[in-house]
């Protein structure tokens, strides 16, 4: 029951963003500013004055990352595998590939880490998302490029992703944690103001883009979800025991693992040539699924 506690009050915030959106507290033309502020400023504020908080020279830990990053490249390329075997098209291989892997990290997994785990938990989940958004961007590139449309220019794509705020937000926390760089108290101050409301912003957006009308792909949807919730974050928790992680990182970085598909996965399904329907059954599905599996890895992975 403590697991389902500690979860609980962040997928009841993600409910209350559906019915606010049904009651007509969270209108589309609020979400769209809302989102942006959330992501340019809010959430990469909390990231960075995480991460530059944490030990970085005690969580970093080569084969913990390497451990984590090898489940992912698995999954995905099982992924791969079983959208064939579904006779997919090749839009709808590259999408399931995608949704099977790139996780809600910013708005979901950062979420569950901090109030499930607390700070340590929250800073920890820092470092290892900042590597987990790499390769989860990089390999929804690859899927997208080879199975999709593809992009008119790979490289300018690729510089999109490199520099997304949430990504840049978590480098630049990795490098003032390593170099050990003080942080002015008014500097510290503002970004915890204003990073302070972008995990319950965040959550109530997840909450109001939700539709129940986007599950039309119940079979690939229900293989993305055992993929995306179970299967990848079982993996990840094998293979981080077999290294020695620590209960407490352990936890953590499953919990980024176990979070559902990214909203991202609809933006570069469009903008790419996947397959946007697909890639919104998946979100959905798979962030009502995660109350229940985040729960699971929390009392199964947790310390």
């Amino acid at each position: 029951m403590e697991p389902l506690l500690r979860v609980l009050p962040v997928f009841a915030v993600i409910l209350l963003g559906l019915a606010g959106r049904r009651w007509g507290l969270l209108p589309d033309t609020f979400q769209d500013p809302a989102n942006r502020l959330a992501y340019y400023l809010a959430v990469p504020a909390l990231i960075f004055l995480t991460v530059a908080a944490a030990p970085f020279r005690e969580v970093f830990r080569p084969d913990w990352i390497a451990a984590a990053l090898g489940a992912t490249v698995l999954c995905w390329g099982a992924a791969l595998v079983v959208s064939r075997l579904l006779g997919l098209s090749e839009g709808g291989r590259a999408t399931f590939a995608q949704a099977s892997i790139h996780s809600n990290l910013g708005y979901i997994g950062l979420a569950v880490a901090y109030y499930g785990l607390g700070d340590r938990g929250l800073q920890v989940a820092g470092v290892f998302a900042a590597f987990f958004m790499l390769l989860n961007n990089g390999l929804s590139v690859i899927a997208l490029t080879r199975y999709g449309r593809g992009a008119p220019s790979v490289w300018a794509l690729g510089r999109r992703v490199v520099f997304q705020p949430v990504i840049l937000a978590s480098l630049l926390g990795l490098a003032w944690s390593w170099l050990r760089l003080p942080l002015p108290g008014l500097a510290s101050e503002t970004l915890r103001i204003l990073g302070s409301m972008g995990l319950p912003l965040a959550l109530l957006l997840i909450g109001a883009g939700l539709s129940l009308e986007t599950l039309r792909h119940p079979l690939p949807v229900a293989a993305v979800v055992g993929i995306k919730n179970l299967a990848l974050p079982a993996l990840g928790a094998l293979f981080l025991t077999l290294v020695g992680a620590g209960g407490l990182e352990r936890a953590a970085a499953v919990v980024l693992l176990g979070s559902p598909s990214a909203t991202l996965c609809l933006v570069m399904a469009r903008e790419m040539g996947g397959d946007a329907g697909l890639a919104a059954a998946s979100v959905t599905a798979s962030t009502l699924a995660s109350a229940a599996t985040l729960t699971l890895c929390l009392a199964l992975a947790g310390p």
